[in-house]
């Protein structure tokens, strides 16, 4: 399977040998644990460097890293001492370094399929503004470039607090910037969508079609997170002996955590 991917990559580096930047460290990559080579993809974003190994992008190693710099632990650590991790996502390199561990539980967004549905063992189909797990089932919450993409999100955040354990984290991405405040593209008050800017759209891994934004995040983000229980920060990654790096720049992460014993909300 190595010799596979290694021809394959070889290949696209001879055929396009300015495309491609090699970045050798003498640090494992934090996803695989493996030493690595990172390896761009395009001319068009040169700092979207994967693993050889893993296909880990800086935005994950990020999100590993975040997450195991506050746990003071690994995440294997965690699964072997019977912590669980929750991750909506089937497609990233931390599911397939975890798939098929009975405290690691993914999600797909299958809107042609019903909800709340075990597809196979460990993988789920799941809305995460009505999530099937019941309270206080997971140590961890992982999820990349998910939230923007949720009809209203607020109940996604909600949903995720809620199956969080007492002091439990929920770590991820988002296309936040700190220019701007958080604003709704669509108002989703009715049971349908009113346009409120012009349409944007993402690519969807789960379906040929893309995927709306229905927000733009930004600043305020960690003040509209307490209403839900959640206390946010934001952490700045840069770490280049991982390739965690955004040209150059830190890679931000979201870091929430549940309290650990029950608050009082806002309304």
């Amino acid at each position: 399977m190595f010799l596979g991917r290694l021809l394959t990559k070889a290949g696209a580096i001879l055929a396009h040998p300015g495309s491609h930047a090699l970045a050798l460290h003498r640090q494992n990559c934090n996803i695989c644990r493996r030493p690595s080579v990172f390896l761009r993809d395009s001319v068009e974003d040169p700092w979207i460097r994967r693993c050889l190994w893993c296909r880990s992008t800086p935005k994950y190693r990020a999100i590993q890293f975040t997450a195991e710099q506050h746990l003071k632990g690994t995440l294997d650590e965690l699964l072997n001492n019977g912590g669980r991790i929750y991750e909506a996502s089937t497609t990233s390199p931390i599911h397939r370094r975890y798939r098929g561990r009975s405290n690691y539980v993914s999600s797909g967004f299958f809107f042609d399929q019903p909800f709340g549905v075990e597809l196979r063992p460990g993988v789920w189909n799941e809305d995460v503004q009505q999530l099937s797990f019941v309270d206080a089932s997971f140590d961890v919450v992982i999820s990349s470039e998910t939230m923007e993409h949720v009809r209203r999100p607020w109940l996604g955040f909600r949903e995720i607090q809620r199956v969080l354990k007492p002091g439990g984290i929920h770590v991820f991405t988002i296309p936040y910037r700190d220019d701007r405040l958080t604003t709704a593209r669509v108002d989703t008050s009715g049971e349908e969508n009113v346009y409120l800017l012009p349409k944007v759209y993402h690519q969807d891994p789960y379906r040929t079609e893309d995927s709306l934004v229905f927000t733009d995040f930004g600043r305020d983000l960690p003040e509209l997170l307490s209403a839900t229980g959640f206390a946010t920060g934001i952490e700045r990654v840069l770490d280049p002996r991982h390739d965690i790096q955004d040209d150059l720049r830190p890679v931000s992460v979201l870091l929430s955590v549940k309290p650990q014993a029950p608050s009082m909300l806002r309304p």
